[in-house]
């Protein structure tokens, strides 16, 4: 009996140190965790025919519930402004920053179950505070319906955290929102944010660089402009609400934006930190080689050093 233990024992550490080998070869040989390249082939790129079966949709997306199995650190709550949904959790306590996060999906789709990761893993490692709009989308809602409740949202806050207690962060759609929303806000001489984060930021609706589709398994350029152009209405696709890379950088709050080498949005997000150095805006540009959109959003060594790296951001305040 003890020379079987042994045996699959033995047996079990050889294969723990084979796959150890190979992952580390593989990240030699290829620059990223094979963790990576199994999440990139796993997600589903939307096409044309996708495109045309889902323009119109009237689905109510006002309403979504935190995913089974995703505990935060403290009671999060919920509440309404208008018709838009707002979750809403604590800070652990008064020292510490309060994150109003815009999520991704392309102004069509709700929280992802990885956006809720992230912040309940945020919320645990840092105490901050998590607010977390469900803000109106296509095919009821185009931009002109969700910027004034998210105006008025941070208004809310404001009223209620000072401000250099508020940091304003989002992924892809979420992250072009955030970078707009601040904009309006600096427009409109309202307190600013004490710092934006900006992940895989979709800054202009017409934009994405055709050169780099090969390489992105996420996003499809030709589809994302009619969805941009559906998001803006009867609103000109290049104005600032819309594409925030045309807008006035200046008196921005301290930026992060993070972006991978291997998405469609890269060189948008390159020229977007350029404008912001240029107007003199403390901005920081962190780039994965050979990642693709949303890379700190993952579940693999990229994207977890990437969330450290966001919690530090966090910290720092």
């Amino acid at each position: 009996m003890k020379k079987i233990t042994k045996k699959i024992l033995w047996t079990v550490v050889c294969l723990i140190s084979a796959t150890v080998i190979i992952g580390a070869a593989y990240w030699l040989i290829t620059g990223r965790s094979p963790q990576a390249a199994v999440v990139s082939h796993l997600i589903h790129q939307s096409t044309m025919e996708d495109y045309e079966m889902t323009k119109g949709d009237q689905t109510d997306k006002s309403t979504v519930e935190i995913p089974e199995g995703v505990v935060f650190p403290r009671q999060m709550s919920q509440y309404r402004i208008g018709d838009m949904q707002v979750f809403h959790m604590e800070a652990q306590d008064d020292s510490k920053p309060v994150v109003l996060y815009i999520h991704g999906g392309a102004y069509l789709n709700n929280f992802a179950d990885l956006h809720w990761k992230a912040m309940a893993g945020w919320a645990k490692e840092t105490g901050c505070g998590i607010v977390a709009p469900n803000y109106p989308l296509l095919y009821r809602y185009t931009a002109k319906d969700a910027h004034p409740l998210m105006m008025e949202l941070y208004r809310q806050l404001i009223r209620k955290y000072p401000s250099n207690r508020i940091i304003i962060m989002g992924d892809s759609a979420g992250g072009g929102f955030t970078l707009a929303l601040t904009q309006q806000i600096l427009s409109d001489s309202l307190d600013t944010p004490a710092r934006l984060v900006l992940i895989s930021p979709w800054v202009d609706v017409l934009g994405g660089d055709d050169l780099l589709q090969e390489y992105d398994t996420f996003l499809n350029a030709e589809v994302l402009r009619k969805v941009g152009e559906d998001w803006a209405g009867d609103i000109d696709p290049r104005a600032p609400m819309i594409s925030p890379i045309y807008g006035d950088m200046q008196g921005l709050p301290p930026t992060d934006l993070f972006t991978g080498t291997w998405e469609i949005f890269y060189t948008d997000i390159v020229k977007t930190y350029d404008k912001m150095k240029d107007a003199g805006v403390d901005a920081r540009l962190h780039v994965a080689k050979k990642m693709g959109h949303v890379y700190p959003l993952w579940p693999c060594p990229e994207g977890k050093k990437a969330r450290k790296e966001i919690a530090e951001i966090i910290n720092s305040l």
